[in-house]
C-alpha cells in the first residue's frame, strides 16, 4: 500500500478513536436532536438550514443524507419544507460560485458534461433541468456547477430545482420520519410498514418519474403541433 494511503487510513482511524474516546457516540443518538428541536425549535432549524446550505453550496454530496436527517429531527412535513428551501438556496449559491469564481476550472474539468447539458437546455429549456432534478442522472451537487456555466437565468434555475426536487425530498424526509420513530434498533422496529413503503417508493420513483416526464413531453409536443 502506498505511503499516502497508509497516512490517510491512520488519520481516519485516529479521528474515529478520538471521537469515541471523547464520548462522541452520544452525538449519534437521534433523540438528542429531537429533544433539541423540542427545546429550541427556531435555533435548531436555523442551525440545520445553515449546515444544509453550506454543505450544498460547497458542492458536497450531502443533500440526500441531510434530507433524511431533516425527516428524523423535524418530521416528514416540516423536514420536507426545510430541505426543499435549503437545497434550493444552497444550489443557487453553488451556481453563483460556478459562474463567478470557478468558471474556468469547471469548464476544463467537465467540458464533455457541459456540452451535454447545454444541448439539453437549448432543446428543452427549464424542463431539461426539471427532468434532471426528478431523475438525478447527474448528481445534485455537480449539476449546480454545470448549470452555472449555461445561460439559464437564476430565477428559472431556482424554480426548476425547487419543484424538481420536491418528490425525492418528500420521500427521503418521510423515510427519515419513520427512522425517527424507532425506539430500539431491531429488525422488527426498523422494517416498519411505513419505512418499507418509503424505501419501495424511492426505488421505484425513477421509473414513475420517467413515465410522468414522458407523458408531459408528449402533451407539450401535441400542443405545439
Amino acid at each position: 500500500m502506498p505511503i499516502k494511503k497508509i497516512f490517510v487510513v491512520v488519520i481516519i482511524a485516529s479521528i474515529i478513536i478520538l471521537y469515541f474516546a471523547g464520548g462522541g457516540e452520544k452525538y449519534l443518538d437521534i433523540h438528542l436532536y429531537q429533544q433539541l428541536f423540542e427545546r429550541s425549535p427556531i435555533a435548531t432549524v436555523a442551525v440545520f438550514m445553515a449546515v444544509f446550505i453550506v454543505g450544498t453550496s460547497c458542492s458536497l454530496p450531502v443533500t440526500g443524507a441531510l434530507a433524511v436527517a431533516s425527516g428524523v429531527v423535524f418530521g416528514a412535513l416540516s423536514g420536507f419544507f426545510i430541505s426543499s428551501i435549503a437545497s434550493t438556496l444552497g444550489g443557487t449559491i453553488a451556481l453563483y460560485s460556478s459562474r463567478s469564481i470557478f468558471h474556468d476550472l469547471i469548464k476544463r474539468r467537465f467540458s464533455a458534461q457541459i456540452e451535454v447539458v447545454n444541448r439539453g437546455i437549448e432543446k428543452e429549456g427549464a424542463f431539461y433541468l426539471f427532468s434532471l432534478r426528478m431523475i438525478p442522472v447527474i448528481p445534485f451537487w455537480s449539476l449546480n456547477l454545470l448549470i452555472g456555466l449555461t445561460s439559464m437565468r437564476v430565477p428559472v434555475f431556482m424554480l426548476a430545482t425547487l419543484f424538481g426536487m420536491m418528490p425525492v425530498i418528500l420521500i427521503l424526509t418521510y423515510a427519515g420520519s419513520q427512522l425517527g420513530e424507532i425506539e430500539s434498533f431491531s429488525l422488527a422496529a426498523i422494517f416498519t410498514p411505513g419505512l418499507i413503503f418509503s424505501l419501495a417508493l424511492l426505488a421505484s420513483f425513477p421509473f414513475l418519474a420517467k413515465a410522468i416526464l414522458s407523458l408531459t413531453r408528449h402533451i407539450a409536443d401535441n400542443k405545439v403541433n
